[in-house]
């Protein structure tokens, strides 16, 4: 059946992103301390910059998951306030800021004294890379069926074989070889590393500099990660959880969400016991997808005649066409496919992915899913239960069930990645779940949900009615209101529910800039003691990078009670404010280091203890 063509536009490139984390699989691991991000920014000095990163936290206690949390928003953060166009001095100054920030922090607190952080930062601007790093935290390009590293570990091994104190071979099999000798947040001061190592480190360090901006092809991925993922398996010096030449064949040829799933999967299959985490910048070839011939044919009997309703975009964009149809009478358990634009796939029990389509009929089942493709994909599933529920960009859920009246169930989905619409009848209730296990729930109302993967946070926006947040307590969400949970039961603070976020539903009349509500919201107040530890390792996913656009469309259901605050982007980091812990110990004994053989040369710089 012919319901639409997509088709290549003229060839143009565009920069695609990932970015995952996983806590490992060594069950002495209860903290996730890697931080990885991804995202477009604009710089204060109007530079348009697709910035990629990974922190590996350092200290003891949760010292090191701080750290490395306010590397990553402290990087970003700078960036995008920078008002230079010297790139490679951009990075720098966002390192040296967050090095700044996490050493002042570590010296109010004897608790937090050890604490520091890894952090390689890879930022493409106008088709050329630019890197930075320290620690050993790595960068590499793949290219052409292999993969490069464009950085160098700052580990003592390195350090003292590029001192020429040792040999490799003698290097590598030293104890403290794997030891990082420069840290984020370990001194005062910090020796950011700006060489873009394309001969391994082979060549100068004015060599390595000059090769900032390095220009990249369609079809490179650049590819940041942990130690976690190159680093020798326990037992086996000579193996590694990933190896270099595996990285090419797990990234090469894919797309970015794939590449970071296909890598974090490795890992974990070699029972790798720290943290992994990995960010992929795919500069890839861009295609431009609209739909042709909205002429139907009817589907067999058993569907039904349909009527076609077809919402065109305005002249001035690209010719893409969005093809809806009426809703046929459903069995029990299924979804129907009555809207779609862009790209959809979606993988039966037992099954690969396939391309999805409109009109399809999916029942709902375990291991069932449904996901988006782009940018400016999304869709609309009509659900047996008469409940509604849209899937915004580059998004994926599992289809676990489909709520019945009669045996009093709700609808079942787990949010892999993305965004979520969910709008429900009087008497239907509507749970979407985090791959981590904390929930967010509705019934009779429209409620939002997004799965923020690299902060690991479940964020709902309740537009109507009653919505509830749930992970080891329930917590109630009134319309108009906004909260989260994160993957160890932080909750945060509540606020105004985020319209903007869903103007890609706007056949549901979801105003992206609300009126003034007639009445104000009454806000929940949080806790600010933690909810206790609820963690369990996600399934793995990626972070999208999302950016929706409003299309006027009939309201059918209008949300109540919106605030009037304008929304922000989830996607957009902000300065975590620097805690007041004035606790100290008094029996914390001062950190040494690792007795060292009197016969050992030293690196010039100090170690520092990974933990």
């Amino acid at each position: 059946m012919n319901t639409s063509t997509i088709r290549d536009s003229a060839e143009s490139t565009e920069i695609r992103s990932a970015a995952l984390s996983h806590i490992g699989t060594s069950p002495k691991r209860t903290l996730l301390e890697d931080r990885s991000r991804e995202g477009k920014i604009r710089t204060a000095g109007g530079l348009l910059m697709t910035l990629g990163a990974v922190a590996d936290g350092i200290g003891g206690e949760n010292a090191g998951e701080r750290a490395a949390e306010l590397t990553i928003q402290t990087i970003f953060e700078q960036c995008e306030r920078s008002t230079s166009h010297d790139i490679p001095a951009i990075l720098r100054a966002a390192l040296e800021t967050a090095n700044a920030r996490v050493y002042s922090e570590a010296k109010r607190s004897r608790r937090k004294m050890n604490m520091g952080s890894t952090a390689a930062v890879a930022a493409i601007v106008k088709h050329r890379l630019y890197i930075a790093n320290v620690g050993d935290s790595r960068i590499y390009l793949v290219r052409d069926g292999s993969a490069s590293p464009l950085t160098v570990d700052h580990t003592w091994s390195n350090a003292v074989i590029r001192s020429g104190k040792l040999s490799p071979q003698d290097a590598n099999k030293h104890p403290r070889r794997e030891e990082i000798v420069r840290s984020i947040g370990n001194e005062a001061h910090v020796d950011v590393d700006l060489g873009v190592w394309v001969h391994g480190g082979a060549e100068s360090e004015s060599e390595a500099r000059a090769a900032q901006g390095l220009e990249l092809r369609p079809g490179d991925r650049v590819l940041i990660c942990s130690d976690g993922v190159t680093k020798s398996r326990r037992g086996r010096v000579d193996l590694h959880y990933v190896e270099t030449q595996e990285l090419s064949d797990l990234v090469g040829g894919c797309s970015a969400e794939n590449g970071v799933e296909a890598i974090i999967k490795r890992a974990l299959s070699r029972e790798v016991d720290d943290n992994v985490s990995a960010v992929i910048l795919e500069y890839a070839s861009k295609r431009r997808f609209w739909s042709g011939n909205p002429s139907r044919t009817l589907r067999a009997a058993a569907i039904g005649a349909f009527v076609l309703a077809v919402v065109l975009r305005p002249a001035s964009d690209q010719p893409e066409t969005t093809v809806v149809v009426e809703i046929p009478p459903l069995p029990s358990g299924v979804a129907f496919i009555s809207q779609l634009h862009g790209i959809a796939e979606k993988q039966l029990q037992g099954s690969e992915f396939q391309a999805s389509s409109l009109e399809d009929v999916i029942p709902a089942g375990n291991g069932v899913r449904i996901r988006t493709l782009g940018d400016d994909s999304y869709l609309r599933l009509d659900l047996a239960d008469g409940s509604i529920l849209f899937l915004g960009p580059d998004t994926q859920i599992e289809f676990r069930e489909v709520g019945d009246t009669a045996s009093a169930s709700d609808t079942f989905v787990i949010l892999e990645h993305g965004s979520a619409l969910a709008s429900t009848g009087e008497n239907n209730g509507f749970t979407v779940a985090s791959p981590f296990g904390v929930t967010a729930k509705t019934k009779g109302s429209l409620m939002g949900v997004i799965f923020d993967l690299s902060a690991q946070q479940l964020h709902i926006d309740c537009f109507e009615g009653l919505c509830s947040l749930e992970g080891l307590q329930q917590h109630a969400l009134h319309g108009g209101q906004h909260g989260w949970m994160d993957a160890n039961g932080n909750l945060g603070q509540f606020d105004a529910a985020r319209n903007s976020l869903y103007d890609f539903a706007g056949v549901l009349g979801l105003n992206p800039n609300p009126p003034a509500p007639a009445t104000s919201i009454n806000p929940i107040t949080a806790p600010s003691e933690t909810l206790g530890p609820i963690f369990v390792p996600p399934a793995i996913t990626h972070t999208p990078h999302k950016t929706v656009t409003s299309q006027p469309r009939p309201p059918t259901h209008t949300p109540t009670n919106t605030p009037t605050s304008t929304p922000t982007k989830t996607s957009t980091p902000t300065e975590t404010p620097t805690p007041t812990d004035t606790d100290e110990p008094t029996d914390t004994p001062d950190p040494s280091d690792t007795p060292e053989p009197s016969d050992t040369p030293e690196p010039s710089e100090t170690p520092t203890d990974t933990g």
